[in-house]
């Protein structure tokens, strides 16, 4: 009878115990990527591009104005990879095919940026492009729980291709996402809203 007693309550705390730690897992809180736009309409953007292998004969281009919301599952990935690398609770949903299904697949912040470019400096050749540009990125967190948005901050940041790539431009651009992220990561915001609840 001892020896049951002693394996019931052997049982009883190994649930106690599990139910501990999924508290505490629940209690992290997660961040989401909502929206991309790419703005060249707030400001007059002017590229300087050049031309060949050897990037040549150097032209100033009108970049068109327009705010464009960009490739999402494109931006969500690079966001999940970059933040999966501090340790943060992201959501991604860019794998799920019945997004939106799932309500607890949402992010309980989400992030949404808007990215300005200041100064575009291409190479176009035959064998893709190259070239830098610099950003300045507008970040908004949003607490799906109060409704609102709890933190807006702006970051500075380059996108650069060294070398000519058919998709250079697409590229530049990424670098130039990541390094805003990088930016907005090293302010400790993201950090601050994805951390651990005290118990």
């Amino acid at each position: 009878m001892k020896i049951l007693r002693c394996a019931l309550l052997g049982v009883f705390g190994a649930f106690a115990s599990t139910g501990h730690a999924v508290a505490e897992t629940s209690s992290v809180k997660s961040v989401q990527l909502s929206k991309v736009v790419l703005d060249t309409e707030s400001n007059e953007l002017v590229a300087r591009v050049k031309g060949g292998t050897l990037c040549v004969f150097p032209s100033n281009v009108k970049v068109p104005k327009e705010k464009k919301t960009q490739d999402y599952e494109r931006f969500d990935n690079l966001f999940t990879q970059q933040l999966k690398t501090t340790g943060l609770k992201v959501v991604n949903t860019s794998s799920d095919m019945f997004e939106g299904e799932d309500e607890t697949q949402k992010g309980d912040y989400l992030v949404g940026v808007t990215m300005r470019p200041t100064t575009y400096n291409l190479c176009s050749s035959v064998a893709g492009t190259k070239g830098k540009i610099a950003v300045d990125a507008e970040w908004k967190i949003y607490d799906r729980a109060a409704g609102k948005v709890v933190e807006t901050v702006v970051t500075s940041g380059e996108g650069v291709q060294e070398k000519f790539a058919i998709d250079g431009e697409k590229q530049i651009l990424n670098n130039a996402f990541k390094s805003n992220l990088d930016a907005l990561l090293a302010k400790g915001l993201l950090q601050k809203f994805g951390q651990v609840e005290a118990p």
